[in-house]
């Protein structure tokens, strides 16, 4: 639902798909997003597609339009998802 923010669905689904990658409430992701305990950045993998770098603490992700690219805090068991909460 859209209530005339601007981007506001964009936003939501990106919270969304965070929330997905690190396992948490979209709640909380909100909240550790606004005081800095999670933070973002425009990023690029191997292949050059582009994605968000997600990381709180030791845990880090990417988020691509449609996937979600999960990494363990060491980098070893690295999976994917389809789904990053948008639509």
């Amino acid at each position: 639902m859209s209530d005339g923010r601007e981007h506001y669905d964009e936003i939501n689904a990106l919270v969304g798909a965070i929330a997905k990658a690190l396992g948490l409430p979209d709640e909380q992701v909100a909240t550790e997003i606004e005081a800095g305990a999670i933070t973002l950045s425009l990023g690029e993998d191997d292949n050059a597609n582009r994605c968000i770098d997600v990381q709180r603490g030791e845990i880090r992700a990417q988020v691509y339009q449609g996937a979600i690219r999960h990494a363990s805090p060491d980098g070893e068991g690295e999976g994917e998802t389809g789904e990053s909460g948008q639509g």
